[in-house]
């Protein structure tokens, strides 16, 4: 009876999910300002942002697929699927309540969806293929998970996956969250994930459910319109940072 107990006792502790905890949920976005001298080299860099499509339960017809070809579940429209494959990742919201995240695997041949009427500059994008995310928001590199407002995608041989980032221009920056509450954002990033377009002094911003970033006008979406960024040498501000975008 004891032992019963004491399992009854541990489940309870233990969500058993195969998530991580929620990043929003735990991070204060306050970190100190930095001192020079925790800062390295100056970047001169310039922004785009993606975003986690939240989408309902069997909203249309084409179904998401994992590697083998075989379904994962949810059905989708065009539309959905299309922008599912253009930011990497999508948050099903069930019939029941429950709900999860799918986050791009790999591509194949097989099963080509044509995305050519929504996006004709990327014709592969239709032979992504998907897997149960581990994070809440999705996956990115080297077993990182994405945190809203803190992920960055780089080109790793410019910025390398594991970088923790500085923009002064974020700073100050006001967010409301999806939960209500409001943050002023401290202006760290940390590259943890990459995208097919992004190259040497372009960086995405990962922004979460948010499908616009008015919060952050240096996302200019113009490879002209760059701005000031440092790489953070601040061992303590890397950890915290690894820490979000690691699963727990």
């Amino acid at each position: 009876m004891l032992k019963m107990t004491l399992l009854v006792f541990v489940l309870t502790l233990c969500s058993c999910s195969s998530y991580a905890t929620d990043p929003l949920d735990h991070d204060r976005f306050e970190i100190a300002e930095p001192a020079k001298s925790d800062l390295g080299p100056s970047l001169k860099l310039w922004a785009t942002y993606y975003y986690l499509p939240e989408i309902a339960e069997d909203s249309g017809n084409i179904p998401l697929r994992d590697i083998k070809g075989q379904e994962l579940g949810p059905r989708v429209t065009l539309k959905h699927w299309c922008d599912t494959a253009m930011e990497g990742s999508v948050k099903i919201n069930f019939k029941n309540g429950d709900a999860k995240t799918f986050n791009y695997h790999n591509t194949t041949d097989d099963h080509f969806v044509d995305c050519s009427p929504i996006y004709a500059k990327y014709p592969k994008i239709g032979k992504t293929k998907y897997r149960e995310a581990n994070g809440v928001y999705g996956d990115g590199l080297d077993d990182y998970i994405l945190a809203p407002y803190r992920t960055l995608a780089t080109d790793g041989e410019f910025i390398k996956p594991g970088t923790a980032v500085y923009v002064p221009k974020a700073r100050g920056a006001k967010i409301v969250l999806p939960n209500g509450r409001t943050i002023i954002h401290d202006g760290y990033f940390f590259a943890a994930d990459k995208g097919g377009a992004i190259k040497t002094n372009h960086v995405d911003v990962y922004i979460g459910v948010s499908k616009s970033a008015p919060f952050f006008p240096w996302v200019a979406s113009n490879e002209t319109k760059t701005f000031e960024a440092f790489v953070v040498k601040d061992s303590k501000v890397i950890q915290e940072l690894l820490e979000l975008h690691s699963q727990h």
